[in-house]
């Protein structure tokens, strides 16, 4: 058996073929809404639940575009009924004086439960399992673990001889609450699953995967995930603890199957690079200055005000003279960065920052990887030489101690001919 999972979108109907043919009796889909629908959700909840303004209007938006994804009556009747229930809620929320994160996740679960309900209709399947009924979780200082024994008891109660569709994105404690299961979590549902059954695959079906087929160690997955690569790592950790192989099929490309995840055994591995990738739009923020030099907790106090703001760090590179320190942000959130920073440099009364500047600008961050690349002395040279031939000037570079991958910083217009060239380095 097969433990499948989609993201709902407004093309479900155009995708939901390929899962048709693809599924077979005893196959778990795990359904959840993709970042538009989520995005749109979310946005109904603040107007409601933070701005105190009526989302009557927002809300019946929404279920036109939900109620199009599939013409069935049935499923009509259902978007109604839980849309109302929403809004009810919604009602009632706005009594609040506080944004209640728990009355957020309770809602957020409505919106999973409308999208399973959509694509177990156009796959003509009856019945829908709630996640929260599978994944039991308990609270360990505010982060939520599996209780495994129950949630293999739960997992082992599904029925092995019809397709199962799961409403993936949350547990429940014992006490009844929704257990928010942290960052991608209908993955994680689906990777869970997956362990438990001892599947045969995990296979995800996303849009834009490639069409290059790829097979790839976990360790190898891990980094390319800042590339745009689809499986969250840390969701990874059931399926690769069972050694379930994971997959990635592009919808794009008629559902095909672009990328193998599995364990590779160093007698298995090729000496070289496995492969390359490009971050998404970045930008490069430098802090430089003499209030840097042997400063103890100065990088403390500048990440932690980035990450009390909830900027993420996704590259760092510091000369050893200590003078400078660069750092990557999103480039959606290198304007939040600057601000913050000007702030910070513009306090003159704290000494460890009496002499400091900074600078952003967009970048793209190129990386190969691959575990043949571990121990494999020359591997630099041969990787800035490439990029040296063809003109391309490396900003900053980056290596993790596990010798996996090399990061380098470079003008995002030299991005085509940096791939060409480090693409000819493939073992």
């Amino acid at each position: 058996m097969k433990v499948l999972h989609v993201l709902v979108s407004s093309e479900i109907k155009e995708q939901v073929g390929i899962l048709q043919r693809d599924l077979q009796a005893g196959d778990v889909l795990v359904v959840s809404p993709d970042k538009e629908l989520s995005a749109q959700f979310k946005a109904i909840l603040d107007k409601q639940l933070v701005e105190k303004t009526d989302a009557r209007q927002e809300l019946d938006a929404l279920s036109v575009k939900l109620k199009a994804m599939c013409g069935s009556e049935a499923f009509h009747k259902d978007v109604d009924r839980i849309l109302e229930r929403v809004y009810a809620v919604l009602c009632q929320g706005m009594s609040l004086s506080y944004q209640n994160d728990s009355l957020q996740t309770y809602l957020n679960a409505y919106l999973v439960q409308v999208c399973s309900l959509c694509v177990a209709s156009l796959l003509g399947q009856g019945k829908v399992v709630d996640s929260r009924d599978l994944i039991i979780c308990e609270s360990n200082n505010g982060i939520s673990v599996v209780d495994w024994k129950l949630t293999e008891q739960n997992i082992q109660g599904l029925k092995k001889d019809e397709v199962v569709v799961v409403g993936g994105a949350y547990g429940r404690r014992l006490t009844g609450e929704i257990s928010e299961l942290g960052k991608h979590s209908s993955e994680l549902t689906a990777n869970i699953i997956a362990s438990v059954l001892k599947a045969d695959a995990v296979r995800f079906y996303v849009a834009g995967a490639g069409a290059e087929q790829t097979h790839l160690s976990y360790e190898e997955a891990a980094q390319c995930f800042s590339g745009g690569f689809p499986v969250y790592p840390p969701a990874m950790i059931p399926a690769r603890n069972a050694g379930v192989p994971i997959e990635v099929a592009g919808l794009d490309q008629d559902g095909k199957v672009v990328v193998t995840i599995a364990e590779v055994h160093d007698s298995e591995v090729t000496k070289g690079i496995s492969g390359v990738f490009v971050s998404e739009p970045m930008s490069l923020v430098t802090i430089y200055g003499t209030g840097l030099l042997g400063s103890v907790g100065i990088s403390s106090i500048i990440f932690d005000l980035l990450a009390k703001n909830g900027i993420n760090i996704h590259f760092i590179s510091q000369s050893l003279s200590e003078y400078s320190i660069s750092f990557a942000v999103k480039r959606v959130k290198a304007e939040l960065a600057e601000g913050l920073l000007k702030v910070l440099v513009a306090d003159k009364k704290q000494s460890q920052i009496s002499d400091l500047s900074f600078t952003i600008r967009p970048v793209a961050i190129v990386s190969v990887y691959g575990q043949g690349i571990k121990n494999l002395p020359g591997i630099s040279g041969k990787v800035y030489t490439a990029l040296g031939n063809e003109g391309i000037n490396v900003i900053a570079a980056s290596q993790g101690g596990e010798e996996l991958s090399i990061s380098i910083v470079i003008a995002e217009e030299n991005v085509d001919k940096a791939k060409v060239a480090l693409n000819a380095l493939k073992g």
